[in-house]
């Protein structure tokens, strides 16, 4: 069996899988160099066609992973084109005449600048033919912009589709948002008790923001418990809309309020807690919205005014994590089981994942990599799987994108930097040993957000300077974010609190450390000593399992500095030809390739 499925909005892309596995999976943001892209995944289905040596006629299904499917994202790239600024001038000219002065406004008529009709698929004879040329045929004029015409579109889509790979319209289906997100939860992990748990939460998906659901063993499939409506269960928006207050990028930055959180403990953080007690609360297995705030984004504006930052930032980290962590208890009371799995863009708060997994019913825990929308195509293929009787293999890595590929004549061209035959992992080491910060480009590109030692930047953690090293040269990050580090998982015990040994390859939680702020500095939170880790054991990734193995035995410490190879901004390098970009333009000492190591030339 043979499913690709696609998504079509922020960071659109897609999933393949053959038989029982995910095969291949990326984002069109790495193609197209434009961070979170929502342009169609044109690139990213090709490649994974090339990748399977497959046409889309041998495809026996292509799933579109939600059923409201919108066009918005797509015609602006708003998640990539809309700055603070223009977010919140929608907030002001668009929100608050629409929810508290209940006028008929138009949000097309505010993002009209934005709508690109000249790319494919809006430009093809098959959208005119649809009325694309007119877009208010297939929005609302006066509606919120998740009204759609979704079974227009949905024609329009398996048409492109159809006409682009050569399949039978017959085969193109469409799944619901949070379904995706709870298949990926499960199966997505190792974990396959019966009656464990599945948690959804994000921000809206086909109508919801949230379920849960029990996975029964012996009938090998996913039973849907309880569903939670957007305008219930508003979680996700309040921390999204704080995040825009604090003038930081909604969708976006909202692991930048998150690392902020940290910095203030003081009385400040339970009376700002208690204004966000004012909006939400967690009645057993419910939750209640207050109706009478119809605008979360003037609530804060009214009610936060005299707080500062930090005190707002720590405050909506101390209730995220309160709500989640009584939420997640009381489901257990309710449903039983003691293995959980989340997903969900809210799943990204690897700050409340570490307050969930120490609830004392749970045992077994895990995060899925990168569980926001871009992971709905995985989800989507684990679901149709799971409908066909076939008990997926799980996700023990997420080097699913392409390989760093590159001929001897590419390394010939390089005149700029020396050029030095890789023969194993001590040249790296003594590399490192020497304090170099070190760019790694080889082997398959890792989906998702995170870097997992494909596509980073490593370096020494024992050396607190590190931190302004890599920014000046590289990062350029908000002084207050932390990085994080790759930890053997064999030798964790030596620096992370971990008793229920829950296992984190793809950095999805936080642990608290032993010492961490004397023994790896550069590598923990600057405030907390927390560290987002990556739990790498030798199986996933043997030749940097081996490189830290050495660095374990030269210094004591299993565990190097890691974070994401890109200039700030940029999505995460893909081929050669980015990494030599991102190289030359950065103060970054040596790069790392498959077959050959790189070096910047010293100017005598």
């Amino acid at each position: 069996m043979k499913i690709l499925s696609v998504t079509l909005e922020k960071c659109s892309g897609c999933a393949l899988m053959i038989n029982d596995e995910i095969v291949f999976s990326t984002s069109e943001e790495r193609y197209t160099r434009v961070k979170s892209d929502s342009s169609f995944p044109t690139n990213s289905i090709k490649s994974a066609l090339k990748f399977a040596n497959l046409k889309g006629s041998d495809l026996d299904k292509l799933i579109i992973s939600t059923t409201e499917i919108g066009v918005i994202a797509s015609l602006t790239n708003h998640y990539a084109n809309l700055t603070v600024a223009e977010q919140t001038d929608l907030m002001h000219n668009y929100w608050y005449s629409r929810l508290n002065k209940n006028k008929k406004i138009s949000y097309l008529e505010k993002i009209k600048h934005k709508i690109n009709l000249n790319q494919f698929p809006f430009n093809t004879k098959v959208a005119k033919k649809l009325g694309f040329s007119n877009i208010k045929q297939l929005i609302k004029i006066n509606s919120s912009p998740n009204e759609y015409d979704s079974e227009k579109i949905f024609k329009f889509y398996k048409e492109i589709f159809s006409q682009l790979l050569n399949i039978d319209k017959k085969k193109i289906i469409a799944t619901d948002h949070h379904t995706n997100h709870a298949a990926y939860a499960l199966y997505g992990s190792p974990i396959r008790d019966d009656k464990t748990l599945i948690v959804t939460a994000d921000a809206y998906g086909d109508g919801l923001s949230g379920t849960v659901s029990r996975y029964n063993k012996s009938l090998n499939r996913i039973e849907r418990l309880k569903n939670y409506k957007h305008n219930d269960f508003q979680l996700a928006r309040i921390y999204r809309f704080t995040t825009l207050y604090l003038r930081m990028l909604a969708n976006e930055h909202e692991y930048k309020v998150m690392g902020l959180a940290s910095y203030y403990k003081g009385n400040k953080r339970e009376e700002v807690e208690k204004i966000f007690d004012k909006m939400l609360k967690v009645n057993k297995t419910d939750f209640i919205f207050n109706k009478k705030i119809k605008n979360i984004y003037n609530f804060l504006e009214e009610n936060l005014y005299s707080y500062r930052f930090d005190h707002i930032a720590s405050g909506l980290q101390k209730f995220t994590e309160k709500i989640l962590v009584n939420w997640i208890s009381n489901l257990i009371d309710r449903y039983g089981g003691s293995s959980v799995v989340f997903s969900g863009g809210t799943s990204m708060n690897v700050k409340a994942n570490m307050e969930i997994s120490k609830i004392k019913k749970i045992k077994f825990f895990f995060v899925s990599g990168a569980g926001t929308d871009e992971t709905l195509p995985m989800g989507a293929c684990f679901h149709y799987a799971e409908k066909n009787k076939i008990k997926p293999k799980y996700l023990s890595t997420l080097y699913l994108g392409e390989k760093a590929k590159y001929q001897p004549e590419d390394i010939k061209k390089i005149k700029k930097f020396n050029v030095i035959e890789y023969k194993d992992e001590k040249q790296i080491l003594d590399s490192l040993l020497k304090n170099k910060i070190i760019s790694i480009c080889r082997g398959r590109m890792e989906m998702g957000q995170r870097s997992l030692g494909n596509r980073s930047i490593v370096a020494d953690p024992r050396i607190h300077e590190n931190i302004e090293k890599i920014n000046r040269s590289i990062k350029q990050r908000d002084f207050w974010m932390p990085f994080a580090p790759i930890i053997l998982f064999e030798y964790q015990d030596v620096l992370i609190k971990n008793p229920k040994k829950i296992d984190s390859p793809f950095m999805t939680i936080t642990f608290e450390t032993l010492k961490g702020k004397e023994i790896f500095p550069a590598a923990v939170h600057q405030a907390d000593g927390t560290v987002r880790a990556q739990l790498l054991k030798k199986d996933q990734n043997p030749v940097l399992w081996n490189l830290i193995y050495q660095f374990y035995k030269s210094t004591g410490v299993p565990a190097l500095l890691n974070t994401s190879f890109n200039l700030h901004g940029f999505p995460i390098v893909k081929s050669l030809k980015d990494a030599l970009y991102v190289f030359d333009k950065s103060d970054l000492e040596v790069l790392w390739l498959d077959n050959h190591i790189l070096e910047k030339k010293i100017n005598n």
